[in-house]
């Protein structure tokens, strides 16, 4: 007969039922069932294991536990140490204007981004996005982030079907060529207040956005958010460009979706 358990045990007692149960299916958890389904058979066996259980050390569980949780936090704190650099070692971030800041103000090396004024999905060819297309689908990283849009705003005038639409033939000859390659996808950056009242087609920012989200859960793509980075104090003039302190809170959440 077991020991008996008192209510300041609770605790304890939940940590033996769930070990119970993991050292049944250890043990053969399809042949415990068979024989409880069939009751000619000697239960003795399933006695024996039982009082097997009793036997198990709770605390030397909780000690193994808490190792493997430090051991856990430490890897992922020497992860997030890492420099940017290694992070995106096999890395490339595709986009536009917006996405150049990411070298020109330091944020991220050239080498790991490929992306042009100008570009945008809705004209591939005549933006440069397709040259620039060509030029990660030779360097084949192991990570692709893409982060254009902005441009297919005035570029589709308004009509985000027609961006998704071409979103979705690009997303196509990407992952044709590249096959390995796991892509995430950047939401397109909010115009600023000014410039929305200078041109209110950037008002449909959001909804190019919900379209996007939604292709990328059709696609079994993962799409990053990066809204809430905006401030308005990081707008350039031109209430469209960011400024350098937007770049490496961006870069640090592209890092952190994706693992690196």
């Amino acid at each position: 007969m077991g020991k008996r358990r008192y209510p300041k045990e609770k605790d304890r007692v939940l940590r033996f039922a769930v070990v119970a149960v993991l050292f049944l299916f250890a043990i053969g958890g399809s042949a415990v069932w068979g024989r409880m389904q069939n009751p000619r058979v000697d239960a003795s066996e399933g006695r024996q294991k039982l009082k097997e259980l009793e036997s198990v050390d709770i605390e030397a569980i909780d000690v193994k536990i808490q190792e493997l949780a430090a051991a856990e936090s430490a890897a992922e704190e020497e992860r997030r140490a890492r420099p940017v650099e290694e992070k995106f070692a096999t890395a490339i971030v595709l986009g536009d204007s917006v996405t150049r800041g990411l070298y020109e103000y330091g944020a991220l090396s050239m080498t790991y981004v490929r992306a042009g004024d100008g570009a945008c999905v809705s004209n591939v060819g005549e933006s440069g996005l397709a040259d620039l297309m060509d030029q990660t689908i030779e360097a084949a990283p192991s990570t692709l982030f893409i982060a254009v849009g902005i441009n297919d705003i005035t570029g589709t005038q308004g009509d985000e079907k027609a961006f998704i639409k071409s979103y979705k033939a690009m997303l196509d000859t990407l992952r044709g060529s590249l096959p390995y390659t796991t892509i995430y996808i950047n939401s397109i950056l909010p115009a600023s207040a000014g410039k929305i009242g200078e041109d209110s087609l950037y008002e449909k920012v959001p909804k190019y956005n919900e379209e996007l989200r939604g292709l990328c859960y059709e696609e079994g793509l993962v799409y990053i958010d990066n809204t809430d980075l905006v401030k308005e104090e990081y707008y350039e003039q031109d209430g469209i460009h960011m400024l350098p302190n937007y770049y490496p809170e961006w870069v640090y959440r592209m890092a952190e979706v994706a693992r690196l």
